[in-house]
């Protein structure tokens, strides 16, 4: 299964309003937990497997598929 089918799906079922609801974070890192998870799900996809792999990501094509890539 590719990025955007799983992507798709997520935004479907809802999992940025679901981690929004249930996670908490007491800082200003905690802002926008949806986004910040939905961004870690794209990023597992599309082949990290760690932080040094997702700050490549993101530096690259990422903020071209998402409008906010955390």
């Amino acid at each position: 299964m590719g990025l955007l089918p799983v992507m798709r799906l997520a935004q479907e079922i809802g999992l940025r309003d679901l981690v929004d609801e249930r996670l908490s974070v007491p800082t200003d890192k905690g802002a926008n937990p949806g986004l910040k998870v939905s961004s870690l799900v794209a990023g597992m996809l599309a082949g990290a497997d760690s932080i040094d792999d997702l700050v490549l990501l993101r530096q690259s094509a990422m903020s071209k598929l998402f409008e906010a890539v955390y």
